[in-house]
């Protein structure tokens, strides 16, 4: 910026601010909220200004008389283009050398690869808050939100979409990340290797817009040091996908070696009784202890003493608790076994059928005596949590109704917005 530019840029913003002066003068006198809304809004007119300028003294991003096309050909610069953006503190102008090449037929305005421009008006700033606000929140309620707190006036369409983008391309990395790992071999895992690994998986399910279920499953990977101690845990970090249980696994087990899983002195994988869970245990985890989750195994018997004494009944406590009891021991096989003779008529036996059963599927990854020994954790709190707090928080609400693809990057954005504390973390080491 040349002499002359910087003081005509400083002369307007000292005018700027003196009218702002007798704005908040007069505005104080008023109530409180008056006063701020009135030096919100000249500030952010003062800021607008220079950025504006300064944009401008950078120029207009001309390189000569021509340039190379993408197409192969030339393209000749036919002059300058103005483009409204939409910043963080309000709109602004900017002038751009505009390329067009006669071969393709097609203009570009190089500065605006430069700036991080797109063929829309929102900055990469307004972008970013954008996406961030649409993944935590409705996207109308999060368009409201940008423009009472932000300033920052988009459409709940706008919001929808920049977000949605954002998961796109996300998926689109992990993809190449994927494709690259199945043909070219795992990349090295960074930094030391955890003494403990645990790999929890949950699946949470949504409504697509035709109203029928959908499920998105979710993966929890967690490094921890010998013991478990929780307060020495390096950061959880989620996966999710509304996808076929087969690429969720892909997704899963690349995020796991990202955290030192080849390497890992020993790794446990918790879930509750679901068929794909332990499928993709058997696959990807194959060496690793496998834990079915004890709240959802203990809500299993509470449910079958409910079912023979009663709800809420003193009888129900104290026979569930003696269960309980047993199965803290290991004794889910023996349980099983012994349920089959509990007298039981119609849906009542029904319900202990399918706990007979299930027990009896799952009694290999009920060694609880063992597991806690061991010092490992039999509850799958960690991915009940993430099922909630990263996908039905967001993808549950009243009246919600998803598109496959929408669901799917939406988890995405959350999924990463999730995961900053332990990239921040990795950083920080």
């Amino acid at each position: 910026m040349d002499d002359s530019m910087c003081a005509a840029v400083v002369a307007a913003v000292r005018t700027d601010l003196e009218r702002l002066w007798d704005a908040v003068t007069s505005a104080a006198a008023g109530d409180l909220e008056t006063a701020e809304e009135t030096v919100r809004e000249g500030v952010l007119a003062i800021g607008a200004r220079l950025l504006e300028a300064s944009l401008a003294a950078r120029g207009a991003g001309k390189a000569g008389p021509r340039r190379p096309c993408p197409c192969g050909g030339e393209a000749t610069c036919e002059g300058y283009r103005g483009k409204g953006v939409q910043t963080v503190v309000g709109w602004i102008t900017i002038r751009r050398a505009y390329y067009a090449c006669a071969t393709c037929g097609q203009g570009h305005c190089p500065l605006d690869a430069v700036l991080g421009l797109a063929r829309d008006s929102p900055s990469p700033g307004v972008r970013r808050l954008a996406w961030r606000c649409g993944a935590r929140l409705p996207f109308a309620e999060a368009a409201r939100t940008l423009a009472e707190t932000a300033r920052v006036h988009l459409s709940a369409s706008t919001v929808r979409r920049l977000t949605e983008a954002v998961g796109a391309q996300r998926e689109q990395e992990v993809a190449a990340a994927l494709a690259a790992a199945w043909t070219q071999g795992l990349p090295p895992a960074p930094g030391v290797p955890p003494a403990r690994l645990v790999v929890a998986m949950d699946g949470v399910r949504i409504l697509g817009t035709d109203g029928a279920g959908r499920e998105v499953k979710v993966g929890v990977v967690v490094p921890m040091p010998e013991g478990g101690r929780a307060e020495r845990r390096a950061p959880a970090t989620y996966v999710a996908g509304l996808e076929p249980a087969a690429v969720f696994g892909q997704r899963l087990v690349l995020e796991a070696h990202r955290r030192g899983l080849e390497r890992a002195g020993m790794v446990a994988v918790l879930g509750d009784g679901a068929a794909w869970i332990w499928a993709l245990a058997a696959e990807h985890f194959p060496t690793a202890v496998p834990i079915v989750d004890w709240f959802h195994a203990s809500e299993r018997i509470w449910d079958l003493g409910r079912t023979l004494y009663g709800p809420e009944t003193a009888a129900t406590a104290t026979w569930v608790e003696q269960q309980l009891a047993r199965l803290a021991q290991g004794e889910a096989a023996t349980l099983a076994t012994e349920w089959q003779t509990l007298p039981c008529r119609g849906d009542a036996a029904g319900v202990r059928d399918e706990q007979v059963t299930y027990f009896t599927n799952q009694a290999s990854r009920m060694a609880y005596d063992q597991y806690r020994a061991a010092g490992w954790d039999i509850g799958s709190g960690m991915v009940e949590s993430a099922c909630k707090h990263l996908i039905a928080a967001r993808e549950k609400g009243a009246g919600m109704r998803w598109s496959e693809a929408g669901a799917h990057t939406v988890a995405a954005v959350r999924v990463l917005l999730a995961n900053e504390p332990a990239t921040s973390a990795a950083r920080a080491a």
